[in-house]
C-alpha cells in the first residue's frame, strides 16, 4: 500500500474546516498522513484545527500571518513523507473520494500526475463552452488557462484548475518559486513543459453557496496568465 500525504491549506474556513479534516480522518485508507496548514486565520479556524493535533498521523503548521497559498503548500510538502500528494481544500468544493480514484489511475497507468477535472465529459464542443461562459462566467479563467496550456504544450486537458494528485518525487523535481495564487499555474506549466505522464479524470464539484467567500478573485486570472506565459517563454 502506498502512503498518501493529504495536505489541507486553510485560511478563514471556520464553517467547513472541521468537516474537511474529518473527511480525510474517516477516509477508508490506512496508510495516510494529514498535514494541515493554517495561513494566519482569524475567524476561529485555528482553534478548530488544534482539536486534531493529538492524532498520530496529523501534522500542523499554524502560521501567525498569511504568507500565501503557494507558501502553505510548499511548507506542507517539505515535511510530507507520503509517496503521493493530494490537496484537500477546506471549502469542501471537491469530492475527497476522488483522491482514491486518482491513486488507482496513477497506479494503473504509471502516471506522474492526475488532474481532477470539473468539466471532463461535460464540455465537448463550442456550444457547450458558450453556454458555460454564459451561465457560469467564473469558468472563463478555467477555459482560457486550460486553452493556453493545451496550445503551448500540445495537450488535451479540460480543466487545469481542478484538484490535483502528484507523485511526491515528481513534485520535488519542479523547483516551484511562486508563494501566492500563481502557484498552481506554475506547477501545471512546469509539469506540462517537462512532458511528464499526466492523466485526467472527472471529479464531483460543489461550488460554495456564497461565491463572495471564495479566496480566488477575478483579478487572479492575470496572475495565472503571467505564470503560464513566463514558464513558456522565459
Amino acid at each position: 500500500m502506498f502512503k498518501i500525504s493529504f495536505i489541507i491549506p486553510v485560511f478563514n474556513e471556520a464553517k467547513t474546516v472541521k468537516q474537511a479534516i474529518m473527511q480525510i480522518v474517516e477516509l477508508d485508507y490506512q496508510k495516510k498522513e494529514i498535514i494541515i496548514v493554517d495561513n494566519g486565520s482569524f475567524d476561529g479556524s485555528t482553534e478548530i484545527i488544534k482539536a486534531f493535533q493529538d492524532l498520530p498521523y496529523v501534522k500542523l503548521f499554524l502560521k501567525k500571518k498569511n504568507t500565501g497559498y503557494g507558501s502553505s503548500i510548499k511548507e506542507a510538502i517539505s515535511i510530507a513523507t507520503g509517496d503521493y500528494l493530494y490537496i484537500q481544500y477546506a471549502d469542501l468544493e471537491y469530492d475527497h473520494l476522488s483522491s482514491l480514484e486518482m491513486l488507482k489511475l496513477c497506479r494503473q497507468k504509471d502516471l506522474d500526475v492526475v488532474f481532477g477535472s470539473r468539466l471532463k465529459g461535460k464540455v465537448n464542443n463550442v456550444n457547450d463552452i458558450f453556454n458555460l461562459i454564459l451561465f457560469k462566467p467564473a469558468y472563463l479563467a478555467t477555459l482560457t488557462c486550460t486553452f493556453l496550456i493545451n496550445k503551448f504544450y500540445q495537450k488535451n486537458f479540460t480543466d487545469i484548475i481542478g484538484t490535483k494528485f502528484y507523485k511526491k518525487e515528481i513534485f520535488n523535481s519542479l523547483s516551484i518559486n511562486s508563494v501566492g495564487q500563481g502557484f498552481d499555474f506554475e506547477v501545471v506549466s512546469k509539469i506540462s513543459k517537462k512532458n511528464l505522464k499526466i492523466g485526467e479524470l472527472y471529479v464531483d464539484y460543489t461550488p460554495r453557496k456564497n461565491p463572495n467567500e471564495k479566496k480566488i478573485k477575478f483579478y487572479h486570472i492575470f496572475i495565472a496568465w503571467y505564470e503560464i506565459f513566463k514558464i513558456k517563454f522565459f
